[in-house]
């Protein structure tokens, strides 16, 4: 019988794990925003920009290509915006501005 306890313990305890984490990146109500960034001179810019992205409460994945010039971020509509997304951007030094979708603004 103590056996049949403790499971159901650890159980409850990885349940509560699980319900309590972040969502994962792609969820129902997550966007994604493509952002031109125009200003990095070389591949380490990048690593500036993902931080500056990732710092931003709400997002919740962010990949910056260097050889793109680009941005894709997941981001939850309810903690930030695409507005957000670009000062922040733009508080690094470099210049960020939506995607259009005749620029390939689908990632």
């Amino acid at each position: 019988m103590k056996k049949v306890g403790f499971v159901a313990f650890v159980f409850l305890l990885v349940l509560g794990a699980v319900a309590a984490s972040p969502r994962p990146a792609g969820c129902a109500g997550s966007r994604t925003a493509v952002l031109r960034v125009e200003g990095m001179t070389c591949p380490s810019c990048t690593f500036s920009v993902k931080a500056a992205l990732k710092r931003v409460d709400g997002v919740e994945a962010a990949e910056v290509s260097f050889r793109e010039k680009k941005a894709v971020v997941t981001y939850d509509p309810a903690r930030t915006s695409e507005e957000a997304l670009i000062e922040a951007v733009n508080s690094t030094g470099f210049r960020a501005a939506p995607v259009s979708e005749g620029e390939g603004g689908k990632p």
